[in-house]
């Protein structure tokens, strides 16, 4: 037997079983990371329903089966209440990644904005053309529903499908951002290499001006 033919018949744990669960969450983390360190202060990326608009267009084009509802063709309206709504989910999965990454648990509180949200839809079958069907999502609010029930989903599979060992915060005193760590070992740090880059070299720069030999 070749190589070849032995590695191909060895069981494979790559990380492409990580990145699946990472890409099935990859929503949720996206609007979580919508908030950013920006020269040391905190910057809202969504400062307006404009701007959530905008947000949403370009994350259903990132991740186009995770924004799939009843409604998904109509067009949304930006509303306030919406514009609102979603900024009060963000907070609320922003407190229990929090709560995740630093405590590796949460409190039965941490899940009820988020369960609030689920409830505005639910799962049904329909008929297709050709007479078999397909599961869709159905909602019981289409106005606010067709945006945050999509938001919740990403987030139900990143909390129950995902290792929570690998949901980290980037160590980057200057960065708030949250990552799922698909690498073998489960050891990245960094949201980026460009973030890693400006720690490290912010750590050199504080190790030489104390007269410290950089590591």
């Amino acid at each position: 037997m070749t190589k070849a033919t032995r590695r191909a018949k060895e069981p494979h744990a790559s990380p492409s079983a990580h990145g699946a669960v990472a890409l099935r969450g990859a929503l949720a983390l996206d609007l979580i990371n919508t908030e950013v360190m920006d020269r040391g202060k905190k910057r809202d990326t969504l400062p307006s329903p404009e701007a959530l608009a905008r947000w949403w267009e370009a994350a259903c084009k990132r991740y186009p089966d995770q924004c799939v509802s009843e409604r998904a063709d109509e067009t949304i309206n930006w509303t306030s209440e919406l514009f609102d709504a979603v900024l009060e989910l963000r907070r609320a999965l922003r407190m229990l990644i929090t709560h995740v990454v630093e405590r590796g648990a949460v409190e039965e509180e941490n899940l009820k904005p988020l369960n609030a949200i689920l409830a505005l839809g639910y799962s049904a079958i329909e008929r297709t053309g050709e007479g078999n069907v397909k599961p869709v999502m159905r909602l019981r609010d289409p106005e606010k529903g067709s945006v945050l029930v999509p938001i919740a989903l990403s987030a139900l599979r990143l909390f129950t499908e995902s290792d929570w060992r690998r949901l980290h915060q980037c160590k980057n005193d200057r960065c708030i951002l949250f990552f799922y760590d698909t690498t073998k070992n489960g050891a990245r740090r960094w949201c980026s290499p460009g973030c890693m880059n400006r720690a490290r070299s912010i750590q050199q720069y504080h190790l030489i001006k104390k007269g410290a030999s950089p590591l």
